[in-house]
């Protein structure tokens, strides 16, 4: 069975991901980072939030499916920013 690009696409994320925590890893240390990297998720999953609302509109997308994911990831949205947040008093205080 050959493995099409669909198929070799998971690889792709994979190796993006494993590269990804590697370099976090490194530099996770930094306030700055943390920082950015939370207001960027943040910012990530309010555009996929745009983009099923716009999927749904344009008949695309079932509109309880759009509700569902742009559900999950407006929350996963405001736990980032939340956590960001709360990661910006603590090293206030300190």
């Amino acid at each position: 069975m050959m493995m099409g690009l669909n198929d070799i696409q998971y690889l792709y994320e994979f190796l993006f991901w494993f590269v990804t925590f590697f370099i976090l890893k490194k530099v996770w240390h930094k306030p700055e980072v943390r920082l950015i990297y939370g207001y960027s998720v943040a910012v990530f999953n309010l555009l996929a939030v745009f983009f099923f609302s716009l999927s749904s509109i344009r008949g695309n997308l079932n509109v309880l499916d759009a509700f569902a994911f742009g559900f999950l990831h407006s929350m996963v949205a405001i736990v980032m920013i939340t956590l960001v947040n709360l990661s910006k008093k603590i090293e206030n205080k300190s």
